[in-house]
């Protein structure tokens, strides 16, 4: 069984990063890249949001998912929604 491993939490991540979820008001913007680790409010959001981990991507992942949530569909649509639902 060749099972496949989970990405890197954003604080492990090496790298620029970029944040795919939805605009969070005082804490991050759609799409907005870190270079330097995350800023500490968005560090929260994402300890209390775990939909939120999911959004926070290296950026050779970000045509995929761009293309998810534009056509509303897969699995980085789903995440969205899902951190979208709890912001809500």
């Amino acid at each position: 069984m060749n099972k496949k491993k989970d990405p890197p939490s954003p604080a492990e991540q090496t790298g620029p990063v970029v944040y795919c979820g939805p605009t969070l008001p005082g804490v991050a913007r759609q799409y907005t890249v870190y270079h330097n680790g995350i800023p500490a409010p968005l560090a929260a959001a994402l300890a209390d949001n775990p939909a939120l981990r999911g959004l926070v991507l290296p950026l050779d992942r970000l045509p995929e998912a761009r293309r998810d949530i534009a056509g509303r569909t897969g699995r980085f649509y789903r995440l969205y929604q899902l951190a979208n639902r709890k912001e809500a």
